[in-house]
């Protein structure tokens, strides 16, 4: 494998530096976030590659778990922050932990102890990569439709209020909702499907090239792992937007958006 120096990086970052001043000279205000973010991917990514090293080596489970928590609530926190509308008391952020750890945590154990079978079960090696494509990609969809979720119960307030006056359940007036939701968190993960191999190399496949594997095996694990993604993304949206929907309702099925509050 051939290695790449941190002045290289340092390089390719003047890339993102030029881009942010090209998009600022066509209207676009967000330069500052730009630049924040990469700096701050940066340093997530050096930080968690150090770290990673010394959890490689020091074969302990405790580390191993400490590691999978600090990504699932970083996981959880990004899907409330991400919300124009967000649910109050943390309720955001609980929702979005137990959609990730109903979904994409439960699937990778399964897939660790009867598919994978690395020995112990727990190795980093295998755990923690996957455990981190599986988190990125169900947050962005559960993200995607919670927003689109509450956005929608805001816009659509009067619409649902007629629907509750003429008779209908809370559930059933919320029905087109999270139909919009759900396509909505959807839309992404399909794409992804129907574009691996043909209009994009999927990255966990192109880093086991790069890195020298067979590429075949390395199709083998990429399959796996977008299958994963695509269970563990589908039933964590549901799950994710079955709860905040209930969360937008009083027990007498009134609805309820002081619940929200805007970002």
């Amino acid at each position: 494998m051939i290695l790449i120096s941190y002045w290289d990086l340092l390089t390719l970052s003047f890339l993102v530096f030029l881009l942010g001043g090209v998009l600022w000279l066509n209207g676009f205000s967000q330069v500052k976030q730009l630049w924040w973010a990469t700096l701050r991917m940066a340093a997530q990514l050096l930080f968690m590659g150090v770290w990673l090293s010394w959890v490689f080596y020091a074969e302990n489970v405790l580390w191993v778990v400490l590691v999978g928590l600090v990504m699932l609530s970083a996981a959880g926190y990004e899907i409330s922050k991400r919300q124009q509308y967000r649910l109050n008391k943390f309720h955001g952020v609980w929702i979005g932990l137990l959609a990730l750890s109903f979904t994409s945590l439960m699937l990778l154990i399964g897939v660790l102890v009867f598919v994978i079978q690395p020995e112990p079960w727990y190795q980093p090696q295998y755990l923690i990569p996957l455990l981190g494509m599986l988190l990125g990609n169900s947050m962005t969809s559960i993200g995607v439709g919670l927003d689109t979720l509450t956005r929608s119960a805001v816009q659509l307030k009067a619409k649902i209020e007629a629907q509750l006056a003429l008779g209908k359940t809370a559930k059933q007036s919320m029905q087109f909702i999270k139909e919009q939701s759900l396509h909505a968190a959807m839309i992404p993960v399909i794409n992804m499907l129907v574009a691996a191999g043909i209009i994009s190399l999927p990255g966990m496949m192109t880093g086991q090239i790069l890195a020298g594997a067979d590429p075949a095996e390395a199709v083998k694990y990429q399959i796996m792992i977008m299958l994963l993604i695509a269970t563990s993304t589908g039933l964590g949206t549901l799950i994710a937007i079955e709860i905040a929907s209930r969360r937008l309702f009083d027990d007498r099925q009134r609805l309820q958006l002081d619940v929200l509050s805007k970002a």
